[in-house]
């Protein structure tokens, strides 16, 4: 009797959080035609961009984020922690300054960090990274090189992955082609999805939380030609959201590649349209190599 009392009482209770789930799952999870699957994807794109701050969000045309970067090796053990500044000016300009100085934290027993840059350090306290449209170069004490063709690459497809770039500057591609994939559970939240396909094949899925309207992460999948167009998935995590200048930002982004950590960043201030001179981002700019001190702003919430 008492064994027949637990088998309906855990069965009742089964019941009842299956039907909270049910009561708890947004219900917006038809199969919608093409277009009209593309217009709902446009929409939930839409509800981001006011979420994140609306014509401020759109409004952004340069930049200037300073933080930590730390790099993971492939167990997934922390490889080092660095300090940078990451200059970034709309559409494809980008120079990041690493600086190697120790970072000693309270219980940091080891004073010697080693991380994962893809060039020579030299004896230079800061190295320098440099994206502009097609072109790259990377610098420290040691003088200035060019990217290596698969540096480029892999730059060019950092692009097509890009959120915020995609958002501000690509919506309006006639290639592009939108889906909304549903809800769903990701990181603990409900969350839409949305799928974008581009000329080349190239895939990005995003998850938007479904309260918030703040991207919770985005996948990107594509055919990888340096290991035989293997399938590869990158993906970004966003998390830590504030407010500055009116615009709405994740303060940690955190990176996977085939399902292993690679990096992380947490940003401690960021500051928008301070006007950043292009000659930051050319190669003749990087024979100062001095840290940019443009000012910077800590986050308002």
């Amino acid at each position: 009797m008492r064994l027949a009392l637990r088998i309906s009482a855990a069965a009742g209770l089964a019941a009842c959080l299956a039907a909270a789930a049910a009561t708890a799952r947004p219900q917006d999870t038809a199969v919608l035609a093409p277009e009209a699957s593309a217009a709902k994807a446009r929409e939930v794109i839409r509800s981001a961009i006011r979420a994140m701050g609306g014509d401020a969000y759109l409004g952004v045309k340069d930049i200037t984020r300073k933080g930590r970067y730390s790099s993971f090796a492939h167990s997934g053990e922390i490889r080092g922690t660095v300090r940078i500044i990451d200059l970034v000016k709309l559409p494809d300009k980008e120079r990041i300054e690493y600086n190697f100085k120790i970072d000693y934290g309270v219980d940091a027993p080891i004073p010697l960090i080693f991380v994962d840059i893809p060039y020579p350090l030299g004896k230079s306290t800061w190295s320098y990274e440099i994206r502009n449209g097609d072109e790259g170069w990377m610098a420290n004490s040691g003088g200035v090189v060019p990217m290596e063709k698969e540096v480029l690459t892999r730059m060019r497809r950092a692009r097509k992955k890009d959120i915020d770039l995609l958002f501000r500057a690509r919506l309006n591609d006639p290639n592009l082609v939108f889906r909304y994939t549903g809800q769903d559970v990701v990181n603990l939240k409900w969350a839409d999805g949305i799928e974008i396909t581009d000329a080349d094949q190239f895939v990005i899925r995003i998850s938007i939380d479904h309260s918030t309207h703040l991207p919770i992460c985005s996948v990107f999948r594509y055919r990888d030609p340096e290991y035989d167009n293997q399938r590869t998935e990158d993906r970004d995590t966003y998390a830590l959201y504030h407010t500055a200048q009116g615009v709405l930002a994740p303060f940690q982004i955190s990176h996977e590649h085939n399902g292993f950590p690679t990096s992380q960043t947490f940003y401690e201030e960021v500051t928008y349209n301070t006007g950043l001179d292009d000659a930051l981002f050319s190669r003749e700019g990087m024979k100062d190599l001095r840290p940019h001190t443009g000012k910077s702003k800590k986050p308002k919430d």
